[in-house]
């Protein structure tokens, strides 16, 4: 038998465990796939994978040329979150300091990180909605927590 799991932004490779199979010196392991992609370890129990497909493990008794077959398949959530860093904002003499408006961005299971490398935030970088003061590009970071794609 074998095990999988699922292909992500935060883990783009996984090891397929086929340890339920027979073991032994007698014994030799061929994965193959028709729509995934072994990255290492084809003739091991243990391949490592980095595509989303099905996998498909036999395993030869070399003694007598039996064989085997196993199926598994391997997920895939890649799906990046959706980013809207609002409109632009004016900073003027009369306010100088303005809430950036990200809010189209919000969904459960997201965070949120405002960077930027010529201006300043004044509070709220981790929110929707933070204040800066002074003039410059504001990048909008949304992450899925649980795929880890941003």
């Amino acid at each position: 038998t074998a095990t999988a799991g699922t292909i992500t932004c935060a883990n783009p490779q996984l090891t397929i465990d086929g340890s339920g199979s027979s073991t032994g010196p007698n014994f030799s392991y061929q994965w193959t796939t028709i729509n995934g992609n072994i990255v290492a370890g084809a003739n091991t129990l243990f391949p490592v994978v980095d595509a989303g497909g099905t996998y498909q493990l036999t395993v030869t008794n070399t003694t007598n040329g039996c064989q085997s077959t196993f199926i598994v398949g391997v997920g895939l959530d890649m799906a990046p979150p959706f980013a809207d860093a609002g409109p632009p904002q004016t900073l003027t003499c009369g306010a100088n300091a303005v809430l950036l408006d990200g809010t189209n961005s919000a969904a459960p299971g997201l965070s949120y990180q405002w960077t930027t490398t010529n201006g300043n935030i004044a509070s709220g970088g981790n929110t929707l909605t933070p204040l800066v003061d002074a003039t410059g590009l504001y990048t909008l970071t949304v992450t899925n927590n649980a795929n880890g794609c941003t």
